[in-house]
């Protein structure tokens, strides 16, 4: 399974680890879950340093559509994408494309700084 998560209800917070190539599939099931948990408009932090796109040509276009889709019935909360020191570019491209979904995205360089911007975007 490439994406494993972890929703946390207490500190409103999902943490996604992904590893090895991610479809559409995949991304799909990862929303559908966190959908059924109702924590979509929880702040979440998505770790992409070892996995890749296996993304085929215009699955980033359906995930835009589900993401919106998404966004106007439920809300989405702030997404930090983990892509590493080397900016892992198999899988942060993909969330680049979706720079078009309306809600706060960042990449980082590790899960401390991304928790560091979520924590500061939730106090203010």
């Amino acid at each position: 399974m490439p994406l494993q998560w972890k929703v946390s209800h207490l500190d409103h917070m999902v943490v996604c680890v992904s590893e090895g190539a991610v479809t559409l599939k995949d991304f799909q099931e990862y929303l559908a879950a966190l959908k059924k948990e109702k924590a979509l408009s929880f702040p979440k932090i998505f770790v992409a340093t070892h996995g890749q796109s296996g993304m085929g040509e215009g699955d980033s276009q359906k995930l835009a559509a589900l993401l919106t889709s998404f966004l106007e019935i439920d809300g989405l909360g702030p997404f930090a994408v983990v892509a590493g020191s080397k900016r892992n570019d198999g899988l942060t491209s993909v969330f680049r494309s979706l720079a078009t979904v309306r809600r706060p995205m960042r990449l980082f360089p590790d899960i401390h700084a991304a928790r560091k911007w979520l924590d500061g975007r939730s106090s203010s």
